[in-house]
């Protein structure tokens, strides 16, 4: 079987992200979802896909990002086949298994004992959570490194998990279940910064409000993704030595706190986050190293601690 030419594969690539970001224009259009968020997304693609050799290279690694993106904003067009909306057995669940003083759970137990210094940090991990991965994917990416790709294709998988867990199980937060009550799920209520809503007090701005008013999904709660994304960090940069690990890991475990406290997700969901990144990244991982295994020209051969392939 022969394979496409480097030059026909790269013109294949070309044509393929165009199309695709021609297909997602006019679905958001069609649906009356367009926001200047998709036109830029999907100017961007094109762009970088026609700009050459390098930023090419660039797309080729961070394609999956626009994936999630995808994935992520276009969850309304498939909540119709989600079941059952869960709203009290979690609640009920977190009782039992993580108590807190006063017959609650910590999530409740927070909501009604917050304090300033607590929510500008945790409202800050809130807000920089996300860009740990996209700085980390551009050093890498600038680096030469493989991990680039890798930790692309593992932020999707990750992304993945949780959409379809959305699906499969979807589940009130906290917050929610604070305001509306463990009974049958109110479809029409709004989403909510919650617990990071006096962060933007505090400073007099608009930053989660806006954030938060763009989620399609407010029945997304079980797995967290936002204690998944730091431990994926964690994983991906272990092979930098112990100061890399320990600021990593601790930056997860605020992350982690945090949900818990700003009311965003109790802390079962925080376990099941972590879980689906550490399968997440132990499956994309497998993919590359069995791919480089048997690239063609290359041995067998024991890849060193954390696959750095660096040029």
């Amino acid at each position: 079987m022969t394979s496409l030419s480097p030059a026909k594969n790269d013109s294949a690539f070309k044509w393929l992200v165009t199309v695709m970001a021609a297909g997602h224009f006019a679905l958001v259009v069609s649906t009356g979802r367009v926001r200047w968020e998709h036109v830029a997304a999907d100017l961007l693609l094109v762009v970088l896909a026609w700009a050459g050799a390098g930023p090419r290279r660039f797309l080729r690694g961070a394609f999956p990002l626009w994936l999630t993106g995808m994935i992520l904003d276009s969850q309304p067009l498939w909540l119709w086949l989600r079941g059952t909306i869960h709203t009290g057995d979690l609640w009920n669940l977190e009782k039992l298994l993580f108590p807190a003083p006063g017959g609650t759970h910590w999530p409740e137990w927070w909501s009604r004992h917050p304090n300033t210094p607590l929510d500008l940090l945790c409202g800050w991990a809130y807000a920089a959570y996300l860009y740990e991965v996209f700085l980390v994917a551009l050093w890498f990416f600038f680096k030469k490194d493989a991990r680039f790709e890798q930790l692309c294709w593992a932020f999707f998988v990750v992304n993945a998990i949780g959409v379809v867990t959305y699906v499969l199980y979807p589940a009130a937060p906290p917050w929610y279940v604070l305001k509306y009550g463990p009974g049958l799920a109110d479809l029409s209520a709004p989403p909510s910064p919650a617990g990071t809503a006096r962060f933007d007090a505090f400073f007099g701005i608009r930053y989660f409000a806006n954030f938060y008013a763009k989620n399609p999904n407010v029945f997304g709660a079980m797995p967290s993704l936002h204690a998944a994304y730091p431990l994926m960090m964690v994983l991906v940069l272990w092979h930098k030595g112990p100061a890399w690990r320990v600021g990593t890991s601790l930056f997860a475990l605020l992350v982690a706190f945090s949900a818990v406290y700003l009311t965003h997700h109790y802390v079962l969901d925080v376990l099941a986050g972590s879980i689906a990144a550490v399968v997440a990244f132990v499956v994309v991982r497998a993919v590359f190293a069995r791919r480089a295994m048997g690239a063609p020209g290359m041995a067998p051969v024991t890849l060193p601690s954390g696959g750095n392939t660096r040029a």
